[in-house]
């Protein structure tokens, strides 16, 4: 294959497995509307998001997810919508 045709490849895969890394069965993160305020994570009870290297949100605990939509109400950019019925909080490792 010719290099930029591989470039160009390479771009779109990163592309597809960021976008399912901010994709939950609870949480749809529309990452271009974010503008990286913070508000989200800081206010997410279970602390199921955080912010990248660009100060984006993104999802890092999935699991935790219970579908509370604080981070959706409180997104002034509307970049989260929470989809789904809500569930009940994993329980606290107390090991």
């Amino acid at each position: 294959m010719e290099e930029n045709t591989l470039q160009k490849l390479k771009k779109e895969l990163t592309h597809k497995t960021e976008e399912k890394l901010r994709r939950s069965d609870m949480l749809v993160i529309y990452q271009k509307w974010c503008k990286a305020c913070g508000i989200c994570y800081d206010l997410c009870p279970q602390g199921t998001l955080a912010a990248d290297k660009e100060g984006k949100v993104y999802i890092r605990y999935p699991e935790t997810c219970t579908g509370c939509r604080i981070c959706e109400r409180h997104c002034p950019d509307f970049a989260i919508m929470v989809v789904g019925n809500p569930r009940k909080a994993p329980k606290a490792n107390t090991k």
